[in-house]
């Protein structure tokens, strides 16, 4: 016990208690107001070598060959985690590693200094670490051992010298991969590793001592508060200086800065005011902040935030915008952490709402529209229907012929009925289109079966205009899923237009054929054509590609505009081939029935 009680404080001892005691204020002072990547490697470090400074200062104040040789066993576990720890904190620093990368590291910390410590304790019965020739020298100033080094100091030695020359090849693979601003920071820094190893390999090797004693816990002590200042005072591997120095100081929106691991690092004065206490404290999670977890989501799966969700605080609308803070090293995982801005975009929310109400205003105002003219068009197409049918009977109806100025003027009357009546049919289309309100209903039809209904229906139109129509002689033999009479209507509006524009004593040819999973119905011509470029005339509302018969055959340009947005209504699709001066050719696109029904029904057809 003598050993733990009977203390002779001499000068040097009371200047290595000095030492320990700065030491363990500047651990204090790094560890509680710095984060910094491999802080718990480096606050190990520290530890290990406060306890290995602790033991060389009792070692100093005790007497006798024995107490010396007990503080100096005890010392082993530190010096054992010393360099094991430095050289882990090193690669931390340096590359960032992530966390799968550091789980085995409790059980190297634990395994090697247990063994080491085994050893220490068991030096009395093995004298395999300091032998039985170690002896006490009687120094006026201060009595000092000189060890008889075993084979498993050698041993235990080379080992750690394995992590220490680790840490030095780290420090020049950093320096290789580094900024030009960060180098002289690390040849600082590993000038700060080489000097303890140094000192032992003096002292192993020529027996070189401080007071008699091993000079590496000074060195390293030395070292390690060198290196803390150098933390203090450097910002450039500091992850919240990184992030404030980005753009703390260039906006006065709230922003947060936080580690590759999402916990609070720093804050500025703006997010401050917008967070208040719901801020954590420095190293505690930030995922506790809700409104912004969306992001931080985001970020740990991708390492990118493409969302651009407002979010709301208090009174005030956020636009959340990030960005990496990366290490100058660069290495496989150049992130330290994440600088997340919050910009305020509220007055361009307000606004975009405000346009927003007036849109849907401006939509309601056009819907009661639509439905208004769809409602007149229903009304006026009653009497039409009665003044059309009053104007057949009156030309056809009656035994008597009427007189040929009277059956002039009811030829004009009826025209300009079935005008008015198709004009009217068009414009009631085209407000159902508009309010979604037009029901189709498609079933199986044969393709053939539909030409030869759509040369019967507008034969009695091409004969007065002296135009021959035209279909394939062979049959196709396939059917569409289509409704029957809106695509009668388109075709029809196809043909007729074909039949309007054409010469005299020409051809309106009408065929089809397989497209993959279409069938092409065309209609070819030879009349005017369409000038190049006109494709938004030929199928906009109310619009008509101008030509020197367009005022004699009239239109109200909504035919070709409906057969577009029927067709394509129906699965299918419209389109045109023109040459100006020698026709066109008109393709609609019809959907193939399933094959399975389409077959079924051929099966049944007559040959």
């Amino acid at each position: 016990m003598t050993c733990l009680t009977n203390f002779n404080l001499s000068p040097v001892a009371l200047s290595v208690l000095g030492l320990w005691a700065a030491s363990a204020l500047v651990l204090i002072s790094v560890t509680r107001s710095h984060r910094f990547a491999g802080k718990p490697a480096f606050s190990l470090t520290f530890l290990a070598m406060l306890w290995w400074l602790f033991t060389v200062a009792i070692d100093f104040a005790v007497s006798g060959l024995d107490c010396k040789m007990a503080w100096s066993l005890a010392a082993w576990p530190g010096i054992a985690l010393l360099p094991i720890a430095w050289a882990f904190f090193i690669f931390d620093y340096t590359m960032n590693p992530d966390r799968r990368s550091k789980r085995y590291r409790p059980v190297i910390y634990i395994v090697l200094p247990t063994l080491v410590s085994l050893v220490a304790l068991t030096n009395g019965q093995t004298h395999l670490l300091y032998g039985q020739d170690t002896y006490l020298v009687e120094n006026a100033l201060h009595p000092y051992v000189v060890f008889d080094h075993g084979p498993l100091f050698y041993t235990i030695a080379a080992a750690l010298y394995v992590f220490v020359l680790s840490s030095l090849g780290v420090l020049i693979y950093a320096y290789t991969k580094a900024a030009v601003s960060i180098r002289p920071f690390l040849i600082v820094l590993l000038i700060i590793s080489a000097a303890p190893l140094t000192a032992n390999f003096t002292y192993i090797v020529w027996g070189f001592t401080f007071f008699g004693f091993d000079p590496t816990p000074f060195m390293f002590a030395l070292a390690l508060i060198a290196f803390s200042w150098l933390l203090i005072n450097n910002t450039v591997m500091d992850t919240g200086a990184q992030g404030r120095g980005l753009i703390f100081y260039a906006t006065s929106d709230p922003v947060l800065i936080c580690d590759s691991d999402f916990r609070f690092t720093g804050a500025n004065a703006a997010a401050n005011d917008v967070f208040g206490n719901r801020l954590p404290r420095p190293g505690e999670s930030m995922r506790d902040i809700r409104v912004l977890s969306p992001v931080f989501d985001e970020l740990a799966e991708t390492c990118e935030f493409h969302n651009s969700d407002p979010v709301t605080l208090g009174d005030r609308i956020f636009e959340p915008r990030t960005l990496p803070i990366e290490s100058p090293i660069r290495t496989k995982k150049n992130l330290l952490g994440w600088a997340i801005s919050l910009v305020d975009v509220t007055e361009r929310e307000r606004s975009a709402q405000a346009l927003r109400e007036a849109l849907m205003r401006a939509e309601a105002a056009n819907h009661a529209k639509s439905q208004f003219i769809a409602m007149i068009s229903h009304e006026l197409r009653t009497p039409m229907t009665s003044v059309k049918g009053g104007l057949d009977l009156a030309l056809n109806g009656f035994p008597d012929e009427p007189s040929e100025p009277i059956r002039k003027l009811l030829n004009i009357a009826q025209r300009n009925s079935k005008r008015m009546l198709k004009l009217i049919d068009d414009v009631l289309d085209l407000q159902k289109l508009d309010l979604n309100t037009l029901k189709l209903h498609p079933v199986d039809l044969d393709i053939d079966e539909l030409l030869s209904a759509l040369a019967e229906d507008y034969a009695t139109q091409a004969q007065k205009a002296q135009i021959t129509l035209t279909i394939p002689a062979e049959k196709l033999r396939a059917q569409v899923h289509v409704d029957p009479h809106r695509v009668r209507q388109v075709i029809g509006n196809v043909i007729s237009n074909a039949i309007k524009f054409s010469p005299p004593d020409t051809k309106v040819e009408l065929s089809a054929r397989r497209i993959g999973g279409h069938v092409r119905l065309s209609v070819k011509d030879t009349g005017i054509g369409i000038p190049e470029g006109a494709e938004e005339r030929v199928f906009n509302r109310f619009e008509q590609v101008e030509s020197d018969r367009s005022p004699e055959l009239g239109g109200s340009g909504l035919g070709m505009h409906i057969s577009k947005v029927l067709i394509e209504r129906l699965g299918g699709a419209i389109s045109y081939d023109s040459e100006l001066g020698k026709g066109t050719v008109f393709h609609v696109d019809l959907p193939l029935a399933t094959r399975e029904d389409s077959a079924a029904k051929l099966a049944a057809a007559p040959a």
